[in-house]
């Protein structure tokens, strides 16, 4: 009788308590990605703007390889299956040969 009792309730309220508790393990997993990025060099984001104005500036005729490549990850980057933030942008414009700053500020240890 007590498990049928249980069930019940938990089937009627069981999840007003599991969302919270749900929110909350994501929140803590995703701490270390949150610390992480409040310490990025803001020296990478100004280097992010330069880049993308000077390939905008660049006849669209004849864009080199890296802004065709540049425009390409943010067109994906827009799908809401895309994994894309600041570091991927970074990795990116460093395999194509770009000269970048260190993406973390000095000093600091990623998590």
């Amino acid at each position: 009788m007590m498990s049928t009792s249980f069930s019940q309730w938990f089937w009627k309220y069981g999840y007003i308590v599991m969302v919270p508790v749900i929110l909350i393990i994501v929140w803590f997993n995703g701490m270390s990605d949150r610390e992480n990025q409040a310490h990025v060099n803001p020296a990478v984001f100004t280097f992010f703007e330069k880049v993308e104005s000077d390939c905008r500036a660049e006849d669209i005729n004849h864009q080199s390889t890296a802004c065709v490549e540049i425009f390409k990850h943010q067109k994906d980057c827009k799908k809401i299956s895309a994994d894309c933030n600041s570091l991927t942008y970074y990795e990116l414009l460093k395999g194509l040969g770009f000269q970048m700053p260190d993406y973390f500020e000095e000093g600091y240890i990623p998590k």
